[in-house]
């Protein structure tokens, strides 16, 4: 049996061999007919490593985005490519083998590595090695201090502190030379409203790191070397007690001339602080000053920093409350139009047996000084006194002193004329008032308008016979009427002053 099989294979074995490898070939042409071999394009985009190795070189590559994608040809059967996409391959240059151009260095190559995820042994690449290029520039590093803000603020009887801080403090940026070179601040900024949450009198929070250029315009940080942990700043800002202060100014010194001081003014009346609660409860007003006003002949005016008065760790709410406008108010120079009446003038030196008639009933006089000395005296009655020691009968013209202290007021001089004659004797310049030696040795005392006592006797009127006599000597007598307009051009005096009060004659 055996041998009948091992007989019938054997028969013709050549022609059964020849058949067998026409079948195999058929196959083939059949095959390939229905899947035939097909070339097929795919895109992928180029992962970048081994920067840190150009950068130890003291370079920096540049690598433009559209340099990143690069598209290649791949060799399959159709069936295969049919199953492929972009997504199955992928691109990587390592930079860390890159070469310089010989002709340029600021150019540079890397070779570009391709593979797939999926029929790697199905598939032929085509084109051979293919390489990156891009450009090189010189690396530079600096370090900059963040600076950190805050916008918004907390509601109620709180406050933000004036120093949030940043964590950390200071970051490391790298990159090309052209652009690290540019940047001038580092910053990181946070938003609070009352719904933030606040945390052992602090709110914390994170903000993203922002670089800029001296002109204040973002830099790009996709083109610089950033640490991830420098990405995101973390801000901490006390929260604060706040308290309404009055806004207290002191002055030392004396005004020149006597003068008083009537007030000092603030632009502010009071200010918000802020502060630890301990801080504010010794704090119960904002003292400044003292100004000084030594010899000070008007108002003095400065500004003042707040900030200069506050004790430490306490500071203003509202940091535009900082400069405050201060007047001190030196009172001014004044006078008063007053009126010296002839029976308000007191004499000395009468003889006994002569007779004083003035020349006039009033006299009008302006009276200079302080403001505040000015009020005082401007509805009082003017009193004065006249020394006639050693004068004979007959008219004369005498200049009256007035019961005024001479250290505080100013005043022109005050002539008046005034008649003297004998006992039995008649004569005049036309006066009403008339005093004899007996009637000034019987005159009461008078308080003058300062204060002092006034014994020397006041002038009475004497209506007996001397208005008639003196009225017709005074027409007739030239002397008596040159006198007269004499001391009327005499009673009315200036004085400089920036005020003028008018008191009426009672």
């Amino acid at each position: 049996m055996g041998k009948r099989i091992l007989k019938t294979f054997m028969n013709n074995l050549g022609f059964k061999l020849l058949a067998v490898a026409f079948a195999f070939i058929l196959w083939l042409v059949v095959y390939n007919l229905n899947d035939p071999i097909k070339t097929k394009t795919f895109t992928a985009t180029v992962s970048i490593s081994g920067t840190d190795s150009v950068v130890d070189m003291g370079k920096w590559p540049e690598i433009k985005d559209s340099d990143k994608t690069i598209s290649f040809s791949v060799s399959g059967k159709r069936s295969i490519l049919q199953d492929m996409d972009d997504s199955d391959f992928y691109a990587s240059a390592d930079l860390s083998n890159i070469k310089l151009d010989e002709d340029d260095s600021s150019k540079a190559y890397a070779k570009i590595d391709i593979g797939c995820s999926k029929h790697k042994t199905s598939i032929t690449f085509n084109g051979g090695d293919r390489y990156l290029e891009f450009s090189v520039e010189d690396y530079m590093q600096k370090q900059f201090e963040v600076k950190v803000s805050v916008n918004g603020n907390v509601s109620g009887d709180h406050a933000l502190g004036n120093s949030p801080q940043a964590n950390p403090r200071v970051v490391k940026i790298g990159g090309p030379k052209s652009i690290v070179g540019t940047i001038a601040t580092a910053s990181a900024t946070i938003n609070v409203d009352d719904n933030t949450i606040i945390t052992d009198n602090q709110i914390s929070d994170r903000g993203d790191l922002v670089l800029l250029d001296e002109n204040g315009d973002e830099v790009d940080m996709s083109k610089l070397n950033v640490d991830s942990q420098y990405q995101s700043i973390e801000v901490t800002v006390d929260v604060l007690n706040t308290k309404k202060v009055p806004v207290k100014c002191d002055y030392q010194g004396t005004p020149s001339g006597g003068k008083g001081v009537l007030g000092v003014d603030t632009s502010i009346d009071s200010v918000y602080i802020k502060g630890s609660a301990e801080a504010l409860n010794n704090i119960t007003s904002l003292d400044i000053g003292p100004i000084d006003i030594n010899g000070a002949s008007e108002d003095i005016e400065t500004t003042v920093d707040l900030t200069g008065y506050l004790p430490e760790g306490v500071s203003l709410v509202d940091s535009s409350d900082a400069s405050v406008d201060v007047v001190v108010r030196i009172e001014s120079n004044a006078t008063a139009n007053m009126t010296l009446n002839s029976s308000d003038i007191s004499y000395t030196g009468l003889a006994d047996g002569q007779k004083l008639t003035f020349g006039v009933d009033k006299t009008a006089v302006v009276v200079s000084g302080n403001e505040s000395d000015i009020d005082r005296i401007k509805d009082s009655t003017l009193k004065g006194t006249i020394d006639v020691s050693g004068l004979s009968a007959g008219q004369h013209t005498v200049v009256v002193k007035l019961d005024l202290d001479d250290s505080k007021f100013t005043w022109g001089e005050i002539k008046i004329a005034v008649t003297i004659t004998d006992e039995g004797q008649t004569g005049g310049t036309g006066a009403t008032d008339t005093v004899t030696s007996e009637t000034k040795n019987s005159s009461e005392s008078t308080d003058d308008p300062t204060g002092n006592t006034d014994t020397t006797g006041t002038a009475k009127t004497d209506n007996t016979d001397s208005t008639k006599n003196d009225n017709t000597d005074s027409t007739n007598d030239p002397e008596s009427q040159t006198d007269k307009k004499n001391q009327e051009s005499d009673g009315s005096n200036s004085a400089d002053s920036s005020r003028t009060t008018d008191t009426s004659d009672n």
